[in-house]
């Protein structure tokens, strides 16, 4: 049996990959590309390569964890596989085009992250996050189950005897 999850979640993964990897190649390819060619080889400095690293070790982060999350999330859930690591992406890609376009600047909305990341921590050991709001609506709805399977055993007692 845990084989067989093991199977799914392994081709979860691999389908997750076919999917993600060429957006991911392409956008960076792109932005490697077009940082290249839009800017000037005088205007590079150790601290702009360093800027180019850090968007592309994030980009290959969140992939990785893309995939990994692919991998553990149940198969009956709806969410969007990839979870917070789809916003952290969507946050580079968006400061990868400001800084290909308008200018280094952009790289201030990375300091979005720390603060982004010292939250989730607090709501996760706090319990304050909106899942748990979702199973308090589960418990809601687990008592109308349960007070209905209650009047189910009491009308079979009555029809017993």
């Amino acid at each position: 049996m845990a084989n067989a999850a093991a199977k799914k979640a392994a081709a979860a993964k691999l389908q997750t990959g076919k999917t993600y990897l060429p957006i991911f190649l392409g956008i960076n390819l792109l932005f490697l590309l077009g940082k290249f060619v839009l800017n000037s080889a005088s205007s590079y400095t150790v601290w702009s390569f360093v800027g180019i690293a850090l968007l592309v070790g994030l980009n290959v982060l969140c992939y990785f964890n893309i995939l990994d999350s692919a991998g553990s999330a149940p198969p009956t859930s709806t969410d969007l596989v990839g979870g917070i690591w789809l916003d952290v992406v969507a946050l580079v890609w968006f400061v990868q085009a400001g800084t290909l376009f308008w200018g280094s600047f952009f790289y201030y909305f990375l300091l979005i992250l720390p603060p982004w990341g010292l939250y989730k921590i607090y709501t996760t050991m706090k319990g304050v996050s909106p899942s748990n709001y979702e199973s308090q609506k589960d418990d809601e709805v687990s008592e109308e189950l349960s007070k209905r399977r209650q009047k189910r055993s009491e009308r079979r007692r009555q029809k017993r005897m």
